[in-house]
């Protein structure tokens, strides 16, 4: 069977699943690798462009947002009329101010906050801990406006990044949710009586997850919740009804 007759038969017929998993370990840890990256290339693209649009975010309001400012001996002095507002709303406020008019008990009135003085940070958390981060601590730190808007170009080594890393993280947690379908079928295939080994059952796990990686693809874009547990259930159904198929035959394998 070529790789799409099998993704095909993975999603609509379980009377297949004998037949897929009698295959050698090495073809389907194959449809794993095929399946995986036709997976991750589909995902991608959504990724990309939550990225892009966090990133492009980033870019205009640190050029068109953020004050010019300089930062040289451990000492911050920023240009324009102050106090600079960069986030406000009824329970967080973010605040820039060097001219020594405002102090940092204005996040008195706020659950959190971040409050920049000339030589200091303050962060409030939600949990009302309070932080303060002395500029004296990088007193041999020189930086401006300027630096920080040459240094945006390398914010795109972010795409490649990212592609690698979702890349590994969905072949390896195919394997390993494979590995914890398989033991499912160990409990399932005890309750129906089907002796398999743990090879078949690996198999049929492996096949078992292809509508559900398929679906879990959509289902966060909808906005519907605990696409987890769908995710999980719907793998072990496929997993329970190839192995109710199975025990319908007198082909089942004695278990190791």
């Amino acid at each position: 069977m070529s790789f799409f007759q099998q993704v095909h038969l993975s999603i609509t017929n379980v009377k297949m699943y004998q037949q897929l998993s009698k295959q050698p370990l090495t073809k389907t840890l194959l449809y794993l690798f095929l399946f995986s990256n036709l997976i991750w290339f589909l995902s991608f693209f959504g990724l990309y462009q939550n990225i892009n649009q966090g990133l492009e975010s980033i870019k205009v309001k640190v050029v068109e947002e953020i004050p010019h400012f300089k930062f040289f001996d451990g000492r911050l002095e920023v240009s324009g009329s102050m106090p600079v507002i960069l986030y406000k709303d009824l329970a967080s406020i973010i605040m820039i101010d060097t001219s020594g008019n405002e102090t940092d008990g204005l996040l008195n009135s706020y659950r959190s906050g971040v409050f920049i003085s000339a030589d200091k940070i303050v962060i409030k958390e939600d949990n009302g801990r309070i932080e303060h981060i002395q500029f004296a601590s990088f007193s041999g730190i020189s930086i401006t406006k300027d630096h920080v808007i040459s240094w945006l170009p390398y914010l795109d080594w972010i795409y490649p990044l990212a592609g690698v890393v979702s890349y590994i993280y969905t072949i390896i947690s195919y394997l390993v949710n494979a590995l914890w379908m398989s033991l499912v079928g160990l409990i399932l295939g005890l309750i129906l009586k089907v002796k398999a080994t743990f090879s078949t059952l690996y198999k049929i796990g492996v096949y078992a997850l292809t509508l559900p990686m398929i679906v879990d693809m959509f289902l966060p874009y909808l906005g519907i919740g605990l696409y987890g547990l769908i995710f999980y259930i719907t793998a072990a159904v496929y997993v329970g009804l190839a192995l109710f198929e199975m025990s319908k035959t007198e082909e089942v394998q004695p278990i190791l």
